[in-house]
């Protein structure tokens, strides 16, 4: 959803035909012609603009995270490539320096997941340190805003802070398997201070920070071992760049770049088993039948801690009645644990207003009383609409 504001820049949607979602969805996107793309992220501007809060509105060619785009017609088909991810398209940095590789001799898939999906199932991360939150409330936190609130600053209803986003080195789909992350703007003292900040939301405020990957135009591929090797060992280059974190939200897979599932459940537990209780999540399109095959295969493996479908910034995605049903179909096919709501609050075409956030929560939450949360697409915007979703929102979902 960030994907729009003012200066919104729309994103093609392909055509979207099939089967029906393998969990029985009925959720269908509409073929249309011209909607924001599955990508999840759309491309268009960064922040909403408002005194003090997110600098610069509009940056005109910035991938956003747009919503999940194309709009579900109920009866149509779902299917085509996966439609997660988070936009923004960064400015690129130099690539991470290789840091301490995990510990060799994984057995990729097997072996390690039936443990980890144990402690999954109930929300708990598998292993020590890190735990999952009983319900989450998170906001992304784009990377592009010249003066961005800082972490340690973001209203105290968030439990859940994403970093959005590291990207491909070499650009989509990855020429290496590393990734590259640019810190926010320091208008008001955000980079200088983000390790120092990321500590205290970890520490003291007991918050999550997690690093979303990827995002409209950052698929990313993994064909082999040694790239999903070189992807593991840049995440943990960043983890010790930026004093540590809680986990990541893969993002890699939208537009064209369908998951490689086998190769992303290998990573996952490769990064489970380097930092116990290491938080795995997913932003997918909420009718989408790969998003939804690779999110169960994910859980399944236990590395998938929960997925967040998104809707917004997508014609029919941001209404009561197409979530209440896709909600239910995503707590059939995952679990409500492992189900966090991805709501857009702002006042543009495909987003929500907050009362009718509220009000859909109150129906979702009703029907499925162990969902794990609900997100909001981009702080900066909630920060210029004072904080409505935290709020609002924040103590409904706790």
């Amino acid at each position: 959803m960030i994907s729009k504001h003012s200066a919104l820049v729309a994103v093609g949607l392909g055509l979207w035909l099939g089967q029906l979602v393998a969990c029985g969805s009925s959720d269908a996107p509409q073929a249309s012609a011209g909607a924001a793309g599955t990508e999840g992220h759309a491309a268009g501007s960064a922040g909403a603009a408002s005194s003090g809060a997110s600098g610069s509105n509009a940056q005109a060619g910035q991938s956003s995270r747009g919503g999940a785009g194309g709009a579900p017609l109920s009866g149509a088909g779902a299917g085509g490539a996966s439609a997660a991810g988070n936009g923004g398209a960064m400015a690129g940095g130099a690539g991470p320096a290789q840091g301490g590789a995990p510990s060799a001799g994984s057995s990729g898939v097997s072996g390690s997941a039936g443990g980890a999906q144990g402690g999954a199932a109930q929300g708990g991360s598998s292993g020590g340190g890190t735990t999952l939150p009983a319900k989450i409330v998170a906001g992304y936190y784009p990377n592009w805003t010249e003066s961005p609130v800082r972490i340690k600053d973001v209203n105290s209803h968030y439990n859940l802070i994403y970093l959005f986003a590291a990207t491909p080195v070499g650009g989509a789909p990855g020429s290496t398997g590393a990734v590259t992350w640019t810190a926010p703007g320091n208008g008001r003292g955000a980079a200088t201070n983000l390790n120092a900040d990321i500590a205290t939301a970890r520490t003291t405020q007991g918050r999550k920070i997690i690093l979303s990957i990827g995002g409209a135009n950052n698929g990313m591929s993994f064909p082999n071992r040694t790239k999903s090797q070189a992807f593991v060992d840049s995440v943990v280059s960043w983890y010790q760049k930026l004093g540590g974190f809680d986990g990541i939200d893969w993002n890699t897979f939208e537009g064209n770049q369908a998951p490689d599932t086998s190769e992303m459940i290998w990573i996952s537990l490769e990064l489970k088993k380097q930092y116990p209780g290491f938080i795995i999540s997913a932003p997918p399109a909420p009718w989408n039948s790969v998003d939804k095959t690779f999110c169960s295969a994910m859980v399944k493996a236990g590395a998938l801690d929960y997925a967040a479908p998104q809707y917004y910034d997508g014609p029919n995605l941001a209404t009561q009645s197409y979530m209440t049903t896709s909600v239910a179909e995503w707590v059939t096919l995952l679990g409500a644990s492992h189900v966090v709501v991805g709501f857009g609050i702002w006042d543009q075409p495909n987003y929500m207003a907050i009362g009718d956030a509220v009000k859909t929560w109150q129906a979702v939450a009703a029907a499925a009383p162990a969902l794990r949360g609900a997100f909001d697409w981009q702080i900066h915007i909630d920060e210029a609409q004072s904080w409505s979703f935290a709020t609002q929102m924040g103590p409904l979902v706790k």
